[in-house]
């Protein structure tokens, strides 16, 4: 059983025997051996970590033209649609822009990647992920409709422009260049 008396005489002779001690033995007593760690240890067993490197190649240095193409694209419940293209001609060149998005427009040369435009549809979240039950918010990609022009550079350049979903790794082909039509609404 706990005794608060004799915790407290406890403490007290502690005390006592730290004040009647003298201070370098009370320190030298206090000071822990010095000791390096290895750090080689710290990771699973020994071994080093593996590093993935990415199949994706990096964003190509942006094209700048006058001319644009306009890709009318639509997020229909889970499937996606080109709805269709035009033509735009800027006052000078712009320079495409650098995102994040969980869709890209690529466009190839051959192997080489020669320009990528990333987007994201509005309203368009993160794929619904279903947990247990009630903690998880209702589906929402399910029955969404959505809608977004991507700008894309009209380029001389290139052989082949592919659509990706990043979130599934889906590709889908697309002319190139492209064929001007009215969008559908």
């Amino acid at each position: 059983m706990f005794n608060p008396k004799m915790r407290s005489a406890a403490v007290r002779a502690l005390l006592v025997a730290l004040v009647a001690s003298p201070a370098p033995a009370f320190f030298a007593l206090a000071a822990e051996p010095g000791r390096t760690i290895d750090v080689s240890k710290v990771f699973d067993a020994g071994r080093l970590p593996t590093v993935d490197i990415a199949r994706t190649p990096a964003d190509p240095d942006p094209l700048a033209e006058r001319a644009q193409w306009v890709f009318d694209l639509r997020w229909d419940r889970g499937d996606v649609w080109l709805l269709g293209t035009r033509s735009v001609l800027m006052q000078a060149p712009r320079v495409t822009p650098r995102t994040m998005g969980r869709f890209a427009l690529e466009l190839y040369e051959g192997p080489a990647l020669i320009e990528r435009v990333r987007f994201d549809f509005p309203m368009l979240a993160v794929p619904d992920t279903a947990d247990a039950g009630w903690a998880s918010p209702p589906p929402l990609t399910r029955g969404m409709r959505t809608r977004i022009g991507v700008i894309f550079p009209a380029t001389d350049r290139g052989t082949r422009l592919e659509l990706w979903d990043r979130a599934s790794g889906d590709r889908w082909s697309l002319s190139w260049p492209p064929e001007q039509a009215d969008a559908a609404s």
